[in-house]
């Protein structure tokens, strides 16, 4: 009932919109028309730049860890990441809920220090993030491809 409410309230701000009565769109809701309606919807992710405590196994900080970078894939699933932090050079770190770090490598052109207030990226229909296809958003305005992805494993 709420859906056809809320379908005859648009419709009825689209006619009054061209000039039309009330009482001619309630005879348009007769049945005796058909009527189309488009629900779009765009959802965004974001990635708050926030210190994230990274476990390495033996309580050092992220300072005096040295980490091997090992393949992980051309996809992470969005519902895992929860924060992100500049990296070294080009890089963005990215922490997932199970609080390992990933490091995406971003395209020509892109700089880190763009995304020191965080990043958000549009969720796509899969639900992933993927390496040349989604594009990762600064809160500062700069939009970057992601070339790689690395997985960070402390030594």
């Amino acid at each position: 009932m709420i859906v056809i409410a809320g379908f005859a309230l648009a419709l009825g701000v689209a006619y009054s919109a061209r000039g039309q009565s009330l009482a001619s769109i309630i005879d348009l809701l007769d049945g005796t028309q058909d009527f189309q309606l488009r629900v779009e919807q765009r959802v965004i992710v974001r990635f708050p730049n926030q210190p994230v405590n990274v476990s390495s196994g033996r309580g050092e900080n992220r300072k005096s860890v040295i980490y091997n970078e090992e393949k992980i894939g051309k996809c992470l699933l969005m519902d895992r990441l929860i924060a992100s932090r500049p990296g070294p050079k080009n890089t963005l770190e990215l922490v997932t809920r199970e609080r390992q770090l990933i490091r995406a490598y971003l395209g020509d052109g892109c700089l880190a220090r763009e995304f020191y207030a965080g990043a958000y990226v549009e969720r796509s229909k899969d639900g992933k993030l993927c390496i040349d296809r989604d594009l990762m958003h600064a809160r500062t305005g700069a939009k970057c491809e992601i070339d790689k992805f690395r997985l960070l494993v402390p030594e």
